[in-house]
């Protein structure tokens, strides 16, 4: 101590520097060995791409050729061992994806991320997906279930490698603690029937309309249903009586399942078109589509190819399922988008106020169906799910003090199939027609194909199974007890929406647009604005007038932002206000939007003054008469079109007799353009030079698990992004919490029929799962300058631009 005193002032400044210079180094390299030794357990997780492998249940030898974006394309001498293979590359390249998915879809995602996903489990576990699967799994066509079956074995080839100490589990499984169980045909059914249900349940929308008719009465109400009217002799009776704060938590329950299976967030839906051969520079139709999905990390869906003897196919497929949802097999392309018909219905129930365990179906007391699952939570202690069921199906959980609800959904109605097996003979299709009737048994989820073939027929067909009511639904909670709102069969296949091409000169589009339904059946169908479908067109028609189409030129269409209502929300706005004398504050933004190009690009200051104008809008017109928190569920609802309803309400205003609805309307919009300019200027700083649409409208790509107050150590971004719900390049977000990016287009398919072995594609961020990998985030360069890459399956150009090759052979 003496001698520390005796040192000068400076001596001890430079002695204690040193210290601490080399503790913070001593610091660095213990992070950076930490560091290290992370990357190093990363590396060791990925899978082996070269060389050879030797697997059992693998019947012959196959090759596995990646190119360089990390597409796996597989070569193999029978069928069965091509899907064998596919199982396994699927394992490769996403198999924390897929367990993930498995738990969500056995309700078992609780054990793995804590008490977070017992929303998700106990819906989960309420529709029983699993046992929907094992259901349909005993009833398969005999190729489907070999298909399921090898697959599987695939799978489960990888699953072993990992056991047997071979292989590394992805790090996400182990953080997760997922279970490596043996892998099952009925895994992939379940995980099928989970993301059906995300694509059609409207659970969230028949709570929340029925809230609106409580809210503000039937006829008032009416503004916001999709594209019908409502009045008080056709409201259900019963549609207000279970009306209730409770009533929120089933509305979270199923944003809770979406969110866990990545199939959350606004403007789900996803478009596809067909161009006529005479209109292309092959003279063969060209068919382009895109994926409207979550963005996570991994991407909701994987790119593959299978060449076995005549078995030829290319495209997108959900991991852990072996399906091509959009692809080619070079004599037929398909596109499979959502169509919004309405195939779940909820029904209030009346049971037994002296036996709770009775309920009445309008001719007598008739007993619940009860059985009791158990939920394993991690961290936590485990919870006790009773599951009650009805004749029109089960009771919905976490309803305490409400009327009880059960749901009635097509996918878990009794019959022959499902929708894997017409999916997959759809895909084997050898012409436009065939791949049409295959579709014929299709039940779930409810989807608008869109196909064309090489010798020029193309269409547009939806199919599945859409229930015949006596009675419309109208979207809201109906009585369980009355014998008028049961479903009857399901509309005739005949019936369902059907389009081929005329002829070579004209073009199909599958988007937001309503379709016509044949012989007067009826149908309910969800929002359907048609915007994305109007663009479509109009940059179609400018595109062939041009002159002949090309791939590439069809593919850049792909990554329009151009806002199709744009100009028409903007001069029914200023017109409302031209007449009066704004503050320099709203006269800014009012400059701004009449001055914009109408496209929603990421630099674009106009765009951001456009979008926190539409929402202060709303805001400012519905939120006192609805309140701020049943507006909010509304507008996130996946199928809402917020641009839409202010279209009409200002619409409405300038055509209103009453001059006093008009001038409210006219204050609203000064009142939004005013509020607009202190929103930007607070989010943005009050130089409006440095507004712009993407620093509002952050894009973020979420890891396996993540969720609201939950890490994400594994996601993307965020990076600046452009367009809108209403954009052909997807990109919507949530009114209830802006600007987030929810919703985009993640996966993109071009294909001439003319040359279909060198379609484009492109898919964010990239065919892998693993961190560190190159081809995790290697599609995101490409992508967000709104750009396709070749995704090349002629023989000579996979074996010329491959990158990797692994044989696989069987263990003899």
């Amino acid at each position: 101590m003496r001698a520390w005193r005796n040192l000068g002032r400076a001596a001890r400044r430079r002695l204690a520097l040193g210290s601490v210079i080399a503790l913070a180094l001593c610091g660095a390299a213990a992070w950076g060995l930490r560091d290290l030794r992370r990357a190093e357990a990363r590396h060791a997780a990925f899978p082996r791409e070269d060389g050879s492998l030797r697997l059992v249940g693998l019947d012959d030898s196959a090759i596995v050729r990646r190119d360089g974006h990390g597409v796996p394309h597989i070569e193999a001498r029978n069928e069965g061992d091509a899907w064998f293979a596919l199982g396994f590359v699927h394992a490769q390249d996403r198999l924390a994806q897929m367990l993930w998915l498995r738990q969500v879809a056995r309700g078992r995602s609780a054990e793995s991320i804590g008490r977070g996903g017992l929303p998700a489990d106990r819906l989960a576990r309420t529709l029983d997906f699993v046992g929907l699967a094992r259901r349909d799994l005993r009833r398969l066509p005999a190729r489907a279930r070999h298909v399921l079956d090898r697959f599987a074995a695939g799978v489960e080839a990888r699953l072993a490698r990992i056991r047997d100490g071979n292989d590394r589990a992805p790090v996400d499984a182990l953080r997760l603690l997922l279970p490596l169980d043996p892998w099952e045909p009925a895994d992939s059914l379940a995980i099928l029937k989970l993301q059906a249900w995300n694509r059609d349940a409207t659970i969230e929308a028949s709570l929340v309309l029925s809230d609106l008719i409580e809210q503000l009465g039937p006829p008032a109400a009416a503004r916001f249903f999709p594209g019908s009217s409502i009045s008080d002799e056709d409201a259900p009776p019963d549609a207000q009586a279970n009306a209730s704060p409770s009533r929120f938590a089933s509305w979270t329950l199923a944003e809770a399942l979406r969110r866990e299976a990545g199939f959350s967030g606004r403007g789900l839906g996803s478009s596809a078109w067909v161009l006529g051969g005479a209109h292309t520079q092959s003279g063969r139709p060209i068919l382009a589509g895109d994926l409207h999905l979550d963005p996570t990390v991994p991407c909701a869906f994987h790119l593959d190819h299978l060449h076995a003897g005549d078995l030829d196919l290319a495209g997108a497929t959900l991991p852990g399922v072996p399906l091509f949802f959009a692809g080619h097999n070079r004599r037929v392309a398909w596109f499979a988008v959502g169509a919004p018909a309405v195939v779940v219905d909820l029904y209030v129930e009346t049971l037994d106020p002296e036996d709770p365990t009775r309920y009445h179906d309008g001719d007598g007391w008739r007993p619940l169906e009860q059985r009791e699952e158990t939920i394993e939570v991690r961290g936590g202690s485990a919870q006790t799910l009773e599951v009650r069921s009805t004749g029109n199906g089960p009771l919905l959980p976490d309803l305490p003090g409400s009327p009880p609800l059960s749901v009635r959904w097509a996918g878990a109605q009794p019959g022959a199939g499902s929708g894997f097996a017409p999916l997959l003979e759809a895909s084997l299709a050898a012409d436009a027609d065939g791949f049409r009737d295959a579709l014929r048994e299709h039940r779930e989820p409810m989807l608008a194909v869109a196909y064309a073939d090489a010798g020029g027929a193309a269409g547009v067909k939806v199919a599945g199974y859409v229930p015949r009511r006596s009675l419309s639904s109208k979207l809201v909670p109906l009585p369980g007890r009355a014998r008028w709102y049961q479903w009857r069969e399901r509309v005739p296949f005949e019936s369902l929406p059907s389009v081929r091409l005329a002829d070579a000169q004209s073009w199909l589009i599958a988007a937001d647009a309503p379709f016509e339904v044949r012989g007067g059946e009826s149908m309910e169908w969800l929002w359907q604005g048609g915007a994305r479908a109007a663009r479509v067109d109009s940059l179609l028609e400018q595109a062939t007038r041009e002159g002949r189409v090309g791939l590439r030129q069809m593919a850049d269409l792909q990554g329009d932002v151009g806002v199709e209502r744009a100009s028409r929300v903007i001069a029914r706005a200023t017109a409302l206000v031209q007449e009066r004398t704004l503050g320099i504050q709203a006269a800014e933004v009012e400059h701004l939007l009449e001055s914009w190009d109408g496209r929603a690009q990421p630099d674009s200051a106009s765009a951001a003054a456009y979008y926190v104008f539409l929402d202060e809008l709303l805001d400012s017109l519905l939120q006192e008469r609805v309140g701020p928190e049943l507006l909010h569920r509304y507008l996130a609802l996946p199928q809402t079109d917020p641009e839409q309803i202010a279209l009409e309400l200002l619409e409405s205003a300038q055509s209103a007799p009453d001059s006093g609805q008009r001038a409210m309307v006219s204050d609203a919009v000064e009142r939004s353009l005013k509020a607009s300019w202190l929103s930007l200027s607070y989010r943005l700083g009050a130089n409006a030079r440095r507004w712009a649409w993407g620093a509002l409208h952050p894009l973020r790509f979420r890891g396996l698990g993540a969720g609201p107050d939950r890490d994400d150590p594994e996601g993307l971004g965020p990076f600046e992004y452009g367009g809108s719900s209403a954009t052909v390049s997807a990109a919507s977000y949530d009114f209830a919490a802006p600007f987030d990016v929810r919703t985009a287009s993640t996966v993109r398919l071009v294909v001439d029929l003319g040359s279909p072995g060198q379609a484009l594609a492109a898919i964010a961020p990239g065919e892998s799962e693993h961190p560190g990998h190159v081809n995790r985030d290697d599609g995101l360069r490409h992508w967000l300058e709104g750009r396709a890459w070749l995704f090349a399956t002629d023989a000579l150009l996979v074996e010329d631009g491959s990158v990797a090759r692994l044989d696989l052979e069987p263990v003899r």
